[in-house]
């Protein structure tokens, strides 16, 4: 493959890789804090990946002879002739929100291959866990994409503080586990932000807004204020409220608000609501 030159005109300006060459003119703009939180809109992988796009992002992936990798159903976008792909019942993952089966990608060929994968979600960002260091993490339930073969993916139990953390908090009492070693790459919907609680530190965040914490964090929920700001204020009745010690990751536009979005925007979903704005129904989206 040739390398394409892209004009680019903000100083700013990066490469980004597609299938292993540079191509210039992709740009990242942006600061990398706000306040004390750090943005995750800089997609960096260690190692044999590459990653294409801050928005609705390619992962290229090199395999090397005899290497396999993970991925859930649908994130495959590309792979070279020597890559197979073989589905597998998924075991207990189906009851973390992941699919009844799991994709294994194997180099069979005498020479390095590649696979290319994309999120399924839409507006959706790639985020790297490097669970060499972690070794464990809570995500919102289905958030798993891919990963290296010791990367394991379980249901857990929501750690709450309260009966009604588990109703009201945003995440359902089941949701997913990542532990093992390796990177780990999990969907989240617009730009992501990570936060370092200090043991006993509080958070309040929108019940949606939450991607991933560490183990340590507790997670409970807050009342809003008055009965007025509960029905008008736009957030519902709780709020999120998470305690370090630990590690925070939020998302700015969750897969489950931008679908409310979408209702709103379409009247509801019915066929009146699809003439006034021009798109799809909400059975539509769904499909």
């Amino acid at each position: 493959m040739e390398k394409v030159s892209l004009s680019a005109n903000d100083s700013a300006a990066v490469e980004a890789v597609a299938l292993g060459m540079p191509v210039s003119g992709a740009v990242t703009t942006g600061p990398t804090q706000i306040g004390s939180f750090n943005v995750m809109g800089r997609t960096i992988l260690p190692g044999s990946f590459n990653v294409a796009g801050d928005r609705y992002s390619v992962v290229n992936k090199i395999l090397q002879p005899g290497e396999s990798y993970q991925g859930e159903p649908g994130v495959m976008m590309y792979m070279s002739n020597d890559v197979t792909m073989q589905a597998n019942f998924a075991g207990w993952r189906m009851f973390s929100g992941e699919g009844l089966a799991k994709l294994s990608f194997t180099n069979r060929g005498s020479g390095p291959g590649y696979l290319g994968l994309t999120p399924n979600m839409p507006m959706a960002i790639v985020l790297p866990m490097d669970m060499n260091r972690m070794r464990s993490i809570n995500c919102k339930r289905g958030a798993f994409m891919a990963g290296d073969p010791t990367v394991k993916v379980y249901p857990k139990l929501l750690p709450a503080a309260s009966p009604l953390a588990c109703c009201c908090g945003g995440m359902p009492p089941i949701i997913q586990q990542l532990t093992g070693a390796g990177i780990a790459l999990v969907n989240a919907g617009g730009t992501v932000v990570a936060r370092d609680l200090q043991p006993g530190e509080k958070l309040l965040v929108d019940s949606d807004a939450v991607v991933a914490f560490t183990d340590g964090v507790t997670y409970d929920v807050q009342q809003v204020g008055s009965p007025l700001t509960c029905c008008l204020g736009g957030e519902g009745c709780f709020n999120t409220e998470l305690t370090g010690p630990g590690t925070i990751y939020l998302q700015s536009l969750s897969y489950e608000k931008l679908i409310k979005t979408l209702v709103r925007q379409t009247g509801g979903g019915g066929q009146k609501g699809e003439e006034m704005s021009g798109g799809p129904s909400t059975e539509e989206m769904s499909r």
